[in-house]
């Protein structure tokens, strides 16, 4: 059996091309301090003369825990995982005893016997991390902002989430979280989460592999509430069973080797656990009443109803009644101007100081889906911690007025620009005609000025690039990046002219019936800079194809794609670096996208199906399907066959130019309040480690709050 320790090898060689920080160190073996030894009186030399008073036994005073912190560890040696410890293993490796201490917060509740004392709300054996610079201090509220209630949120989800593995903050090493411990057998098919004995949700009930197993067999093998299984679970052609080992002990069971779903989860906010006890009275395996349930709350059936408390996003949904895990939990349902967090008591971890986390009270978070006027508060100093939606071309005015807004404005890594994905299963057949012809994807990509986007867009500090997985990927090569990516108009309008889409006395090209080529190309602005499209449509104009813009808020454009309405996609790439790819290649596979499906969704609908519905595709796509969703999920990451088949992967790509990219390397701007304590330096931004999660936002704390 590989133990934790031993696990983190093979774990390393998914990681061995990252460029956003050095390899990471090999874990210092665990040492004990010896404690001194506690001064004892001298015996006497001489009989005593009168009898001795009776004796009382000694107890040794237990020494004061260190307070170590990252930057300071106090002697203490390294754990066996970074910047945080288990219990025991903490008090054995500092040779004191740690107490705990509660936050203020909830004083007035245990005084009315509303709460138990910290003792009884905690795990057995809490997570104890260690914060970045010093010891919090409680109290105070972060202010976030988004664009709207389920658009731009990802960062705010991304403070509270609790992952049952995540990334440390060197961003390669997967660390346990709620699970206490992971470990994998020989060949990576069988995985075991250990979880900790006491932990509870936030109202005080108990969680364990009860609500795992729930997850698993009521939700997921749950034909009505799941009727397509998650493509990420199917290793080796099977979905995995889960089996109950004990009330912390889960071991999960592979048809095939499954290296990579440590990344999935270490890297997406799907939670594999649901919240039994409450989550129950809404399924009908549990209660029969649960369609008259549903009724009576307005809704057709009880999967409505269900889904309205559960989502496999398990933050993005809106009902504060539901318990949750994370460090914050929602106080009220949201309005349509702002949410509201509340610290969550029965969060599971401590500091070195034995204070339980988060140190924060409160997260509120606000809509504004003017991004001028986010760029309004933030300058002004009424954000703490923003970056999703800000632009690069914004960098200096929030740079010249960082004092003033008393915050630090840093550019940091986040990935790529915005792709374009024409719509091969266009419902139009004279659309899908052009669509279908590589040629075309090779003129729209050589039409694209990426120089001139790179100066207008990201201040000329992003790389003008293909669409391809981040340049750091190590099955990505240089040919790759630049295939059709250099600026030819000439080229573009010769490959257009080979096609046959004559230019009418007007100057627009035609299609094959004779109409008017006329692309729609609508978009969201959460994606990126409305510039972009504004130059896109120059420049494709000017080979003699007609582009109508139009803007539209997140959640229609998402809807708008998944009705497969669309001529043309487009969304900010993310998900580019090599872990990301590893544990979620959604990018790499039909639809091309997660929340926001490129093309394809005829396809996919006839791979789930098994050939009974949707549309059969090309053998190419054929081919990447089983790539991805059979080799790519079994082969060990850094191993010849993973190369072996990334680069076809890549090839079929190449060949095909399902999508075409614009920029590579973009950085954005993070602009966090100087009012934050305990603040890491952050290398990198985006949804390929779910944004915030590496660096533990649960340990900031409000210096004057």
């Amino acid at each position: 059996m590989y133990k934790n320790k031993e696990i983190r090898l093979a774990i390393g060689l998914i990681l061995i091309a990252l460029a956003l920080g050095s390899c990471a160190k090999p874990t210092p073996e665990l040492t004990v301090e010896p404690t001194e030894a506690l001064p004892t009186e001298a015996l006497p030399t001489e009989a005593p003369t009168e009898a001795p008073p009776e004796a009382t036994e000694e107890v040794p005073e237990v020494p004061t825990c260190p307070l170590s912190t990252v930057a300071d560890p106090m002697g203490v040696p390294a754990g066996e995982w970074p910047q945080q410890f288990e219990l025991a293993e903490f008090e054995e490796s500092a040779g004191c005893k740690l107490t705990f201490s509660e936050n203020p917060l909830f004083a007035e509740q245990i005084a009315a016997g509303g709460l138990p004392p910290l003792e009884e709300r905690l795990p057995e054996e809490p997570l104890v991390v260690q914060p970045y610079d010093e010891i919090g201090k409680y109290g105070g509220m972060m202010q976030g902002i988004a664009l709207q209630l389920e658009s731009g949120t990802w960062e705010i989800i991304s403070w509270r989430q609790a992952f049952i593995v995540r990334y440390a903050d060197d961003l390669h090493t997967i660390v346990p979280n709620v699970a206490k411990s992971y470990e994998w057998n020989e060949d990576f098919t069988e995985l075991t989460f250990t979880f900790r004995k006491g932990h509870k949700w936030s109202d005080g009930e108990p969680f364990g592999v009860d609500d795992v197993m729930f997850w698993w067999e009521d939700i997921i093998l749950n034909d009505e509430l799941t009727p397509t299984k998650p493509s990420d679970w199917i290793i080796g052609g099977e979905l995995p069973t889960f089996e109950k080992i004990d009330d912390v002990t889960v071991k999960i069971h592979f048809a095939a080797p499954a290296s990579k779903i440590l990344t999935r989860l270490a890297t997406r906010p799907y939670a594999p656990w649901a919240c039994k006890h409450f989550l129950q009275q809404f399924h009908i395996d549990y209660n029969p009443d649960a369609n008259d349930l549903a009724k009576a709350e307005g809704y057709e059936n009880w999967t409505q109803l269900f889904t309205s408390y559960w989502n496999k996003w398990e933050d993005a949904m809106n009902r504060s009644e539901k318990p949750c895990l994370n460090s914050h939990c929602l106080r009220e349902d949201p309005t349509t101007e702002h949410r509201i967090f509340d610290a969550n008591p029965y969060y599971f971890k401590v500091d070195t100081a034995g204070q339980q986390l988060p140190y924060i009270d409160t997260h509120f978070e606000s809509f504004i889906s003017d991004i001028e006027l986010i760029n309004l508060k933030v300058i002004n100093g009424e954000v703490d911690h923003k970056g999703q939606a800000l632009r690069v071309e914004d960098y200096p005015l929030f740079k010249e007025n960082e004092d003033a807004g008393n915050y630090d404005v840093d550019l940091v890594p986040s990935g790529g620009g915005i792709y374009y994905t024409f719509n091969r299963t266009h419902a139009d057949p004279e659309m899908r005609k052009i669509f279908e012809d590589v040629r075309w994807h090779q003129a729209m990509s050589l039409a694209l000025n990426r120089d001139e986007i790179n100066e207008l867009t990201t201040l000329g500090l992003a790389v003008p690039c293909q669409h391809v997985p981040d340049p750091t990927c190590s099955y990505v090569e240089p040919w790759m990046i630049t295939n059709y990516a250099e600026y030819d108009p000439d080229a573009a309008n010769q490959l257009l002219d080979e096609m046959g889409l004559e230019k009418g006395a007007d100057g627009w090209r035609r299609r094959y019936d004779g109409k008017p080529i006329k692309i729609l190309l609508a978009f969201a602005p959460q994606a990126g800079p409305v510039i972009t499209h504004e130059l896109v449509k120059e420049y494709w104009e000017a080979v003699g194809v007609q582009v109508e813009l139009k803007e539209m808020e997140t959640e229609a454009y998402r809807a708008y794609l998944h009705a497969n309405e669309h001529d043309i996609a487009n969304w900010r790439t993310a998900c580019g670096l090599e872990p990301c790819t590893i544990g979620d290649p959604c990018l790499l596979k039909p639809p091309f996208g997660d929340f926001q499906p490129q093309t394809g969704l005829p396809w996919v609908d006839w791979f789930e199906s098994g050939g009974t519905a949707g549309e059969e595709p090309p053998e190419d796509v054929k081919r990447l399907w089983k790539l991805i969703t059979e080799d790519w999920a079994t082969v060990l990451p850094g191993s010849e066959e993973y190369m072996a088949v990334a680069k076809e992967i890549m090839q079929i790509h190449t060949d095909n130019m399902f999508s075409i990219g614009t920029l590579c390397s973009v950085p954005m701007p993070l602009v966090r309040s100087r009012r934050l304590g305990n603040q890491p330096e952050w290398t990198v931004w985006g949804s390929d480690y779910s944004v915030a999660v590496p660096f533990r936002v649960d340990q900031l704390y409000i210096k004057e709050p």
